[in-house]
């Protein structure tokens, strides 16, 4: 750390969402970004949290139609449509498939003097046996290949604490779709986090 640098600390949705974003934007975005981390009672309410539960609670019974129509009918006017594109891309994606709940942590990746919380909203264990920390994107705007494979990877450097042995997987809910990563994808992904982070602190530094 540098000295008299103090530790820049945001979620991994902050993460994607700057990494998504560019040019003049990213400035002003992170310039948000610290506003809140200083001023917490300024964050914005996320409702996408309600959505997150229902994915969650339908999984664990069984019951995901139920659940999801449940939260798209309890919704508002301005986040119904929402709610309801999030329902049907998620039952879109099960289709047949069952996956089961697992626990899984929460858990914090370090890249220079940029510290990431990670807490993805549900495990998964395919058919194959497989366990899943599994984080999901609920936006609008479709995830790029780019930003879901700097998820993956931040997912995977914090795996030891969320789910030991387990592997990452990133889902854009809307459009269900998953994403993985492979051995190719990790050489890359390093000393591009790297510099998205001190990027990302550069301009914390100036906000």
């Amino acid at each position: 750390m540098e000295e008299g640098r103090a530790m820049a600390y945001i979620t991994l949705s902050t993460f994607v969402g700057y990494s998504a974003s560019n040019g003049p934007s990213r400035s002003s975005f992170v310039r948000r970004q610290r506003r809140q981390y200083e001023d917490p009672a300024r964050a914005a309410f996320n409702y996408y949290r309600r959505a997150a539960g229902a994915v969650r609670s339908g999984r664990a019974a069984g019951q995901d139609a139920t659940a999801l129509r449940a939260l798209v009918n309890a919704a508002d006017d301005r986040t119904k449509p929402h709610y309801a594109a999030i329902a049907e891309g998620w039952l879109r994606y099960l289709g047949r498939k069952s996956p089961r709940l697992v626990e899984v942590g929460r858990g914090r990746c370090r890249i220079g003097d940029l510290e990431i919380g990670v807490s993805p909203q549900m495990g998964l264990r395919k058919s194959d046996g497989r366990r899943y920390a599994t984080w999901l994107y609920f936006k609008e705007e479709p995830l790029t290949k780019d930003s879901a494979q700097l998820a993956l990877w931040v997912l995977e450097q914090a795996m030891p604490d969320i789910l030991p042995g387990g592997h990452a997987l990133v889902i854009d809910v809307r459009r269900s779709k998953e994403f993985q990563l492979s051995a190719r994808d990790r050489e890359r992904l390093r000393p591009w986090a790297r510099s998205e982070a001190s990027a990302f602190l550069t301009l914390w530094d100036a906000a």
